[in-house]
């Protein structure tokens, strides 16, 4: 009998909303109000009158309006059906159809933390207390003029345990992405699974491995052996290096927010070091890895296709899968509200081929 559980995500996330999640780019937030979704509920960002950063729930409190659908004026969010004037705090600041008078009773929408950094903007949906002890995830060399760098923002339909084992998963590459990424070869890959400190970090031991013939000449022209590694990084971030000698260096960071059932929006960070061409083959890079990650997005969405929110997978496992099993116990952890998620650890070898 299958096991049912609740098919509200927000339900079956439990403590996990207690985390900072990207609501949205920087530069998509300016003069005008920007419309997001995280766990099924609406949200509203605008710039308060110093341009920082301010998430609202976005609902007018007089008729329900969309708040988005309104305009931004002297750093307050106004509402396109009566005007009502939200300030940075969510507190109603003015009610026009009261004329100048102050605002009778004191009428406040809720508003979610907010951080911004690294070219993101992250919101906290949790308890707001936990927002003061939890940090955002930092994207890697993002202030470093040496390092070449940028978003892709996607969205799937598949939820975040699902893209964050697809991010992490090599075996797949080699049909998944076919002739992109790496074509199959069948060799043997040793590779190191290390479980602590809220992570799952996977290190890959061939020595003659490579990516793809499309990036390589880019990547690795001087055909350095390639170092290689997977890291989860708890609650909904991954990150994988690829390095080629001290000179070529790749990072892919994904991290992905939670929208709804089977629907999530990924922001992956790539971020390189490529000497002397590195500023200016941004654009095949950038073509590069957007055609690789729609390869991604379709495959997620065959899988989630077979999958029913709510209940439990029973997914069938080998050796090859202990990255997944080790990823699935930490988010399991999290959504207890475990603290042992932090402290749990273990270390095994494996083998697969590739």
């Amino acid at each position: 009998m299958t096991e049912m559980i609740s098919t509200k995500l927000i339900d079956r996330d439990g403590a996990l909303v207690n985390h900072w999640y990207i609501a949205c780019q920087s530069k998509e937030l300016k003069d005008k109000p920007y419309e997001s979704v995280l766990y099924d509920t609406k949200i509203v960002l605008f710039r308060d009158e110093n341009k920082k950063a301010v998430c609202l729930l976005n609902k007018c409190l007089h008729r329900h309006s969309e708040l988005s659908k309104g305009f931004v004026e002297n750093g307050q969010l106004h509402c396109p059906y009566h005007g009502w004037s939200y300030d940075k705090t969510g507190t109603v600041a003015t009610v026009p159809s009261e004329g100048n008078n102050p605002v009778k009773g004191k009428r406040c929408q809720k508003f979610f933390p907010v951080i911004e950094q690294d070219g993101v903007i992250w919101i906290f949906f949790g308890d707001v207390e936990k927002s003061k002890t939890i940090k955002p995830w930092t994207f890697p060399n993002a202030g470093d003029s040496s390092w070449s760098h940028y978003f892709m923002v996607t969205d799937f339909n598949n939820e975040v345990t699902n893209l964050v084992e697809n991010f992490m998963d090599v075996p797949h590459t080699v049909y998944v992405h076919k002739g992109w990424f790496r074509n199959k070869s069948l060799k043997e890959a040793p590779i190191t699974i290390e479980t602590k400190n809220g992570g799952v970090l996977v290190t890959y031991h061939q020595k003659e491995d490579n990516i793809g013939v499309l990036i390589r000449p880019l990547l690795n022209p001087l055909n350095e052996p390639m170092e290689h590694t997977d890291h989860f990084i708890f609650p909904n971030t991954t990150r994988v290096d690829y390095s080629f000698g001290k000179n070529y260096k790749y990072i892919i960071n994904s991290s992905c927010t939670p929208v709804s059932t089977m629907k999530s929006r990924v922001y992956t960070y790539i971020a390189y070091k490529i000497p002397v061409i590195g500023k200016f083959i941004k654009p095949f890079i950038h073509y590069y890895t957007r055609q690789v990650i729609e390869q991604d997005v379709w495959i997620m969405d065959v899988q989630g296709r077979n999958l029913i929110p709510g209940t439990n997978p029973n997914f069938q496992s080998t050796p090859a899968d202990e990255p997944h099993l080790q990823i699935e116990r930490l988010r399991s952890l999290g959504i207890a509200g475990d603290e042992k998620v932090y402290t749990v650890e273990k270390k095994s070898e494996a083998t697969i081929w590739i």
